[in-house]
């Protein structure tokens, strides 16, 4: 077998790779791609054969927006060639994400750009599971007058019913109400003002005819509510005739989702604690702040938390799981209900540095 040793000049490398000339000097400055030897006088870059693949690499990460720190991680995993998937499959994912954003952000300008004429999206949900939804994410919405959008409850379809969202900057509460026909209309989600959707609450729980009021009898059918559902109103036609509505907010709620950890997608290992025990652990304590740890709250190692904060996304779950974030990743602690219905969210607290 004859082995080609001849260095290839920059020239040619370019035609064998599709990048530019000056993406490969580029790529020289940054040493991603180094050549094999420069003409000390000239400054003429000459490449071996073999670095001819590895600039077919770099043209192809270089068409999928790659960052360049991860395309020379790939050009430095090989020939570990199970590296470097895992870090395009990465990026993949990442770009799967960004398209899903994407899609959801055009679906809400839709929306915007229609006004009042977006025609309401309706959903029959039970009337028991939207009142304990509302009660689950209801804590977690903000007072803060300087951030109104936060003052509210975020209803909006999903693939099987309505998912409520609820956040003030600290922490996230997410639950999700089974439904017919649910979807995807992200134009028409609708964000209550907490006034709203304190009104819908009370006559929920309140309701004569329905299931959900103090009074439901044990084994009672369920019974439906209906939702209208538009960015400009909402309505909700309870069992016993009774509808609540009233106009929503015309302001722009954070896009959450980038927070929502998928357990499908979770580290091999991570880190759990059951929720009875971070219960149990806060029981008697005063402390502004605790720490989270694999074995529970404790005095001085793990997550830094607000202590009524913790208290009340606890409580509010039940019974669960809180999955704590990988050492040194900044990430919020995600708390869990058995069924993954409900979801919180609360953000660590900064540790005071000592002068």
């Amino acid at each position: 077998m004859v082995t080609d040793h001849r260095l290839l000049p920059i020239g040619e490398l370019s035609r064998a790779s599709g990048l530019t000339v000056s993406a490969l000097r580029f790529y020289d400055r940054e040493g991603v791609l180094v050549p094999t030897a420069v003409d000390p006088a000239t400054g003429y870059r000459r490449y071996s054969p073999a670095q001819a693949h590895d600039a077919r690499l770099l043209a192809g990460m270089r068409r999928v927006g790659m960052p360049l720190a991860e395309m020379s991680a790939v050009l430095e995993s090989l020939p570990d060639t199970d590296a470097a998937e895992d870090l395009l499959a990465a990026h993949l994912r990442r770009l799967e994400d960004g398209l899903s954003d994407a899609r959801r952000e055009v679906a809400r300008l839709t929306g915007l750009l229609a006004g009042p004429r977006h025609a309401p999206h309706e959903i029959v949900v039970e009337a028991r599971a939207l009142a304990r939804a509302l009660d689950d994410v209801r804590y977690a919405a903000s007072a803060d007058p300087d951030y109104p959008m936060l003052c509210a409850v975020l209803l909006e379809p999903h693939a099987e019913g309505v998912r409520l969202v609820a956040t003030d900057r600290y922490r996230l509460a997410v639950a999700e109400v089974e439904g017919a026909p649910g979807g995807n209309d992200v134009g028409s989600m609708s964000l209550l003002p907490t006034a709203l959707a304190d009104r819908l609450r009370r006559a929920l729980w309140e309701e004569p005819g329905g299931n959900s009021g103090a009074g439901a009898a044990q084994g009672q059918a369920a019974q439906p509510v209906t939702l209208l559902v538009s960015p400009a109103r909402c309505s909700a036609t309870l069992p016993g005739g009774t509808v609540v509505e009233g106009d929503c907010l015309d302001l722009d709620f954070p896009d959450y989702r980038r927070l929502l950890h998928d357990p499908g997608t979770a580290r091999a290992t991570p880190t759990v604690v059951p929720v009875a025990d971070i219960l149990a652990g806060l029981s008697g304590r005063a402390d502004r702040h605790v720490h989270l740890d694999g074995s529970g709250v404790s005095d001085a190692s793990g997550l830094l938390l607000d202590r009524a904060f913790l208290w009340e996304a606890a409580s509010t779950v039940g019974e669960g799981y809180a999955v704590l974030p990988a050492e040194g990743e900044i990430a919020p602690l995600a708390l869990r209900d058995t069924e993954d219905r409900l979801v919180s969210l609360l953000m660590p607290v900064r540790p005071e540095v000592t002068p």
